[in-house]
């Protein structure tokens, strides 16, 4: 059995603490009372406070100790009724800790032992009932907000590392979901001519280049990924020629940021989804709407859609989200699909 030793370390700390925390009460308590810091009945006031302190220590650890199983809704649901549990059980301990040094005091002066409870409830018991209880309240609210407080940390803690963790998935998925597609281009056009199948190639290294570059980006300048789109877009071009078309009106692009691999997830998303021909091309413009980029085409729908999990668009749904805090906007206008890419300024 592997032995804690930071464990160790901090109760031993902590009641050496105690111990020291007591004897400077007492000897302060006895010269206020006396004037003599060494009194005799400075050991009853010791044993008294330390524990006092000790009890009502003991139960805030054990509290603070329960409240690290819950989250920020079940400390939220719990905090009032574990407050008055503590303020109850403190009061307890104080009283019980004060009854114990008086009775002590009473035999190490060997007193009458039928005064005791009279001298107990009559005089003794009233700092329990007077200042005490001030000090209590003070203390146990100031408790339970540090209480509160780790819990709210911990949570907003968890719920960071729980969206790097989704954010780091998503990421992985961008790499193999391109690939994926453009191999399949590639696989339509290798047999009909090699060399366009080999410009292919050297742009598709560029294009992935790009990629590996930017996978540990959240954001990157907007002008690189304009261009990165136009690269992507020439090689759609290799097969599809002049049944598509791509207009960008974009100005200031070095001024604003975006999310990598966007703009393309969104002309690929146009791509898939609608049919194109020489007669009817399809059309895909990029232009800037106030703090949005917009990606619009003409709605052609496809009569049999390609298999598509979607897991593109969602993806960069959820990416802007967690980048961003905004949402992607899908809108349907005068037979134009619009998507609305939100950006950031550098």
């Amino acid at each position: 059995m592997k032995t804690d030793y930071k464990k160790i370390r901090f109760w031993l700390l902590y009641h050496i603490g105690l111990l020291v925390f007591s004897a400077i009460i007492a000897f302060l308590m006895k010269y206020k009372q006396t004037g003599d810091v060494f009194h005799p009945t400075v050991v009853v006031a010791f044993l008294t406070i330390f524990l006092m302190s000790a009890g009502i220590g003991y139960l805030a650890i054990f509290m603070v100790n329960s409240a690290n199983n819950y989250n920020q809704t079940q400390v939220a649901r719990r905090i009032i009724p574990a407050l008055l549990i503590f303020y109850a059980g403190s009061y307890i301990i104080a009283n019980v800790s004060i009854s114990t040094g008086v009775f002590f005091w009473y035999l190490y002066f060997d007193r009458d032992l039928s005064e005791f409870f009279p001298n107990l409830f009559n005089h003794e018991l009233n700092f329990a009932s007077g200042r005490f209880l001030i000090w209590l309240m003070l203390f146990t609210i100031a408790f339970f907000y540090l209480l509160w407080h780790n819990s709210v940390k911990k949570e907003l803690r968890l719920k960071e590392e729980n969206l790097k963790y989704r954010y780091q998935n998503l990421k992985s998925q961008v790499n193999p979901h391109f690939l994926f597609n453009s191999l399949n281009t590639l696989s339509e056009i290798v047999y009909e001519d090699a060399k366009k199948a080999d410009k292919y190639i050297q742009k598709l290294s560029g294009i992935y280049r790009y990629i590996l570059e930017n996978e540990e980006n959240d954001l990157i300048p907007l002008n690189k990924e304009i261009d990165f789109v136009k690269q992507y877009f020439e090689l759609q071009k290799v097969r599809d020629n002049d049944k598509i078309s791509l207009d960008i009106n974009f100005q200031d692009s070095d001024n604003f940021k975006v999310v990598p691999v966007s703009l393309q997830i969104l002309v690929e998303n146009a791509l898939k989804h609608n049919s194109r021909s020489g007669k009817l091309p399809l059309k895909i413009r990029i232009e800037r709407r106030n703090d949005n980029i917009e990606v619009s085409n003409n709605i052609q729908k496809k009569n049999i859609i390609e298999n598509s999990s979607k897991t593109g668009l969602l993806n960069l749904k959820e990416r802007i989200r967690l980048i961003l805090d905004k949402d992607l906007i899908l809108e349907e206008d005068n037979n134009q699909f619009i998507v609305k890419l939100p950006l950031c300024k550098s």
